[in-house]
């Protein structure tokens, strides 16, 4: 069983997949790459021809019906359908983030997963960074918290490009493209419900930026009490309190145009304080670091702690692999994902009414 390499189908060949999941998924002996597609076939062929695969297909039904393939991961835009589809072919699967687009697409995809038996994840790539790893660490180490800071404001998003060749066709009419946008658009208003559906955007960068801060800010305490407060305090950005059982917790998030990254979680202890700062997601063979601020003797000292220089991406393959495999707990199961869903709709939906 150890000695079985496991066929992954590539469902959806954009920029994550390209940059991150197809230079590992070859390098790693666990896996081989044994299917790709995508609704560009431009793309599909070229990356095809690039790394030697032939099965190659533009309907993700078709490659789950292919007996070589025993696992996927969906980088599509929209992946509520594949994911149930994916189950329901008996495949194992890594889905990116965000499951779903609400909470009442992903509670069925959820119940259908744990009812199937398969290892099904959700692509939160931070919790395998091995800084992360530190930083709960150090977290756990202080107690409890006496306030905690989770912010994201990210920085630019078109410097990284050069680092990688990547792939890009223009052959999927534009008209096919925003009418699943739109659908989209439809399904979020109703899911936040008229008074809020004017949020819709904001929402969903929430899911886009910042599902990973949900994500790893949920790893590090749990889900909230509650939401205290939420406010839109820009055009990409908004600010929210949120109640740990007494323990206050300020969320903010914007989209800045900085030529630094500016993700990090700050927590504040009783006599220690530890802050996790997250690198750019794109940027191989860098993983977070743990600043701690503590005592020394009468004085105090700062340190910082760097993490091993590894990749999330890579690390979180090789989780999946040690699930299917050795049977390993999965780390970032579908109901994480769901619970960061419903907690995004709490946020919006404790803002100031908003209609379209």
């Amino acid at each position: 069983m150890q000695d079985r390499v496991i066929g992954v189908g590539v469902i959806g060949c954009g920029e994550i997949a390209q940059l991150m999941h197809l230079p590992y998924l070859q390098e790693l002996p666990a896996f081989r790459i044994a299917a790709l597609c995508d609704i560009s076939p431009g793309t599909v062929d070229k990356l095809g021809e690039h790394y030697g695969i032939a099965a190659r297909y533009g309907d993700h039904r078709a490659l789950l019906a292919d007996p070589d393939v025993d696992a996927v991961v969906i980088c599509t835009y929209d992946h509520g359908e594949m994911v149930a589809d994916t189950i329901s072919a008996g495949k194992h699967l890594i889905v990116e983030k965000p499951l779903a687009f609400t909470p009442e697409e992903a509670r069925p995809l959820v119940e259908q997963a744990e009812r199937s038996g398969l290892i099904a994840l959700v692509g939160y790539m931070k919790f395998y960074d091995p800084g992360y790893e530190i930083g709960l660490e150090r977290i756990a180490a202080i107690g409890r918290p006496k306030s905690i800071h989770v912010h994201d404001f990210a920085g630019r998003f078109d410097r990284y490009g050069k680092l990688y060749t990547q792939t890009r066709i223009a052959d999927v009419p534009a008209d096919l493209l925003a009418a699943g946008r739109d659908a989209v658009t439809r399904r979020v208003e109703a899911a936040l419900g008229p008074d809020h559906a004017g949020y819709r955007d904001l929402y969903l960068l929430l899911l886009g930026l910042s599902s990973h801060d949900l994500a790893v800010m949920r790893g590090a305490f749990g889900t909230p009490s509650r939401v205290v407060h939420a406010q839109q305090t820009g055009p990409n950005q908004l600010l929210a309190v949120l109640d740990y059982d007494g323990i206050p917790c300020l969320f903010d998030m914007a989209l800045a145009q900085y030529e630094w990254w500016d993700e990090w979680i700050h927590v504040h202890g009783e006599r220690e304080e530890v802050r996790i700062d997250f690198q750019n997601p794109y940027f191989r063979n860098a993983s977070a670091s743990v600043r701690v601020r503590e005592a020394a003797g009468e004085t105090g000292s700062e340190r910082v702690i760097p993490g091993i220089p590894d990749t999330a991406f890579r690390r979180e393959w090789q989780h999946f692999a040690d699930c299917i495999l050795a049977g390993a707990k999965p780390r970032t199961p579908l109901s994480g994902g769901l619970a960061d869903l419903d907690l995004a709709v709490q946020i919006i939906q404790a803002m100031p009414p908003k209609r379209l």
